[in-house]
């Protein structure tokens, strides 16, 4: 029973995204949308059956849709029926894999080994499938719920403001259009404070200064020099030199030109005493010409038109580090910005949640900076905002789980969000661990050996393929939806997310290793030709892809069936995620240079060079995970059962990861599995966890999706 319904719930799954993706079902009235998510179930109902023969299980397993999705339905009464049901539908299917998948691995009176091995990898199926909810819920939550406007309150007092611009070896080329925009902003009381921070040439610092002195009375120039505590302590230290009466901050990069309406939309916010901050949607300007940075416009979208609204649901949305407002009192009641953690602004938002205030999202763009226009610059910015997301996991880890005593008056659902917002960048290294477990996998399918680990039937490798097919398809409907994107943006947004995966993978080992806000240091100034660069700024990413279209090829070779053919196409997704590092690094090669172009090129926001630190040591410490992963595999590998049945004949399925001796208390390749059929030695059965890859392409500005998306990709936060 346990497999057919993980059979039916996937099969409901795909038939509830299809029509979802009908314009304006999923966020229609009750009277429509509960029609279409009854087409999608007894559609589901039909198909099950033909694969099970089993009517009557299939109406019980409707029977359980229904009142999953009354449940969701109820717990968020904004949500439309469809929408419930598409997360019910996600939900369900992640449980029952994860029920079947445990059933295979403790009732079947395995050896010792085979449990412990089977555990971890079931424990990585369970990250994988947690990921790939969290990104379902916020999806639905976004999608499927009729929001009231956001009011713009006007401020009756007008208190005063000052925006706070932080540089560091900026060219001044890129401050001025910054700096003049913030000149010709229509608010009375305004102070411009430019904070350069370590820059040890005068000759970049000094025309600064004097572009300051050119811009009149409203602003102030400050350089710090030497300063410790990166772009928190430089920030710290204007802030103290603010005149008292100054009641909020705003916090502008170098390269955003803002509109001059900005602080008279958001400074009203502040009328309710309970708001600590205000953030903006972050924006971008000089993209259009190029698919690269379309696409890399749109994966940075994603985050602020999907993941910040669902947070701004529940009051759990974060400070993004530009184009937001501070309330001064509030920074100081939580002892200011943490000079220790990479990514200060969003720390400090959880903190300012933490004293019991309120955070306010405006979906509005208000300015427009730049975006990394290397492939080797948005690789940096990319492993600093998810080394800082592992960072807050580390100093905060007690205070967003659920039990135990806090010292953060924060909600459940605040908990929830922050804690998923840090972990989601974690959907990374579990794709690399997925990928691993395809390539060994492969490795001794070809070698006519199986892996140590629990089975699963042929019929559940169809699952993960499902999941990924699904979260794909949410992610870029999403995108779609919010953005307005063509599809074909949405495609490359994605190919940008999936770039980005072994990146993101070694800020979360290194966040892990070593607590120090250390940076990931490539070559700043660009060596022999542009297609030689580009292919070095991937190297690692290459070897990968290159390796999982081996092994898919060679195993397809050695040993033909339905089990590695389907493994197969899973190992070609992965070389898809990785190869497409390869393919954004060329692409962003291309780009065509224009003046403004050349010089944001130079600037360290493009080339994520930031302040001298003391670098940790860390090479230890890495080496010993990469050493005990390669005698982890090596172990494997000698230890894996010769296979007892030829491969591919008979159409039989190969025996990857089949139990030795223990086969015969293995499941038969029956839909349901019984007592009776474990007592039937079978080669048909395969040992494959879920893809977490589809769970990984996140977004951060994003957030990374899992089978849909943050940024985690996404972000997680810029």
């Amino acid at each position: 029973m346990i497999l057919e319904a993980v059979a039916y719930f996937s099969i409901a799954l795909g038939c509830t995204t299809v029509v979802a993706l009908l314009p304006g079902a999923i966020r229609g009235r009750f009277v429509f949308t509960l029609p279409l998510a009854f087409i999608a179930m007894a559609a589901a109902a039909l198909l099950a059956t033909q694969l099970s023969q089993d009517s009557r299980g299939e109406i019980a397993l409707s029977a359980v849709l229904v009142l999953f999705t009354l449940l969701s339905r109820l717990n968020q009464r904004r949500w439309s029926w469809l929408g419930a049901q598409l997360f019910s539908c996600v939900l369900l299917a992640s449980l029952f894999y994860l029920a079947y998948a445990a059933y295979q691995t403790y009732a079947l009176q395995l050896s010792v080994g085979i449990v412990i091995a089977s555990t971890v990898l079931l424990v990585v199926e369970l990250a994988a499938l947690a990921l790939s909810v969290s990104y379902a819920f916020e999806i639905v939550d976004v999608l499927s719920r009729r929001d009231p406007p956001l009011q713009h309150p006007r401020s009756e007092h007008q208190p005063w403001v000052a925006l706070q611009v932080a540089t560091y070896n900026e060219p001044v080329d890129i401050v001025r259009p910054t700096l003049e925009s913030l000149a010709r902003i229509e608010y009375p009381h305004l102070i411009v404070q430019v904070v350069d921070n370590n820059t040890k040439d005068p000759e970049v610092w000094q025309p600064l200064q004097r572009l300051c002195e050119e811009l009149g009375s409203r602003f102030q120039f400050m350089h710090l020099e030497p300063w410790p505590g990166f772009k928190a302590g430089a920030c710290n230290e204007a802030t103290r030199r603010l005149p008292s009466e100054v009641e909020i901050i705003g916090i502008i990069d170098a390269d955003y030109a803002v509109r001059p309406d900005f602080l008279e939309k958001m400074v009203g916010h502040f009328e309710d005493p309970s708001v600590a901050f205000a953030q903006s949607s972050q924006n971008y300007r000089d993209w259009e010409d190029s698919s690269y940075l379309r696409g890399l416009f749109y994966s940075f979208r994603y985050f602020f038109d999907v993941t910040m609204p669902s947070r701004a649901h529940r009051n759990a949305i974060i400070f993004c580090g530009t184009m937001g407002l501070i309330r001064r009192s509030a920074l100081q009641d939580i002892g200011g910005w943490s000079e220790t953690c990479i990514t200060e602004d969003a720390e400090a938002s959880l903190r300012m949640l933490g004293k019991g205030y309120r955070g306010v999202y405006d979906r509005a763009a208000y300015g427009a900076g730049m975006m990394p226009l290397d492939f080797d610059g948005l690789k940096k910015q990319r492993f600093r905002w998810a080394l800082g997301g592992i960072q807050i996991l580390r100093m905060w880890w007690r205070e967003l789980l659920p039990i135990g005593r806090h010292r953060l008056e924060l909600t459940g659902a605040q908990r929830m969000h922050y804690l998923l917002g840090s972990l989601q960048w974690f959907g990374e290294p579990f794709t690399a661990i997925f990928t691993l477990l395809l390539l060994l996998t492969s490795l001794v399918t070809s070698l006519h050996h199986q892996l140590p680990v629990r089975q699963l039937t042929a019929a559940v490798l169809v699952v993960p393929l499902a999941f990924a097919v699904t979260g794909l398809l949410r992610a870029t409907w999403a995108m779609r939806r919010t953005t307005g994107c063509t599809f074909r943006d949405s495609v490359q947004a994605l190919r940008v997310w999936f770039a980005l995966s072994w990146v993101v993978t070694l800020a979360c080992v290194r966040g892990l290793i070593s607590s120090r806000a250390e940076f990931l240091r490539t070559p700043k100034k660009k060596e022999g030709g542009r297609l030689w660069h580009a292919l070095a700024a991937s190297r690692t990413e290459s070897l990968i892809a290159v390796a999982a279209v081996a092994g898919a090829v060679f195993m397809l070779l050695r040993s033909p069936s339905f089990a590695t053919l389907i493994l197969g196409v899973l190992l070609l997704f992965e070389a898809a995620v990785y190869g497409s590092a390869p393919l954004a690094s060329v692409a962003a090669e291309r780009v065509q240079m224009t003046p403004m172009r050349r010089a944001w090129m130079q600037s360290p926001q493009n080339t994520g060079e930031r302040p001298a630190v003391r670098r940790g040591a860390v090479v230890a410490g890495t080496l010993a995970v990469v050493g005990a992963a390669v005698a982890a595999i090596a172990a494997l590998v000698a230890n894996s059962p010769p296979d007892t049945a030829p491969f591919g004949k008979g159409g039989n399925l190969p025996n990857i990861g089949s139990l030795g001796n223990a086969q015969a208390a293995g499941p038969s390749s029956s839909p349901t599995p019984s007592p009776s059929a474990a007592t039937t030695a079978t080669p048909s059965t395969v040992a494959t966890p879920t893809p977490t890859s589809a769970a990984t392409a996140t977004p951060r500005a994003t957030a990374t999706p899992a089978p849909t998306p943050t940024p985690t990709t996404g972000p997680v936060s810029p």
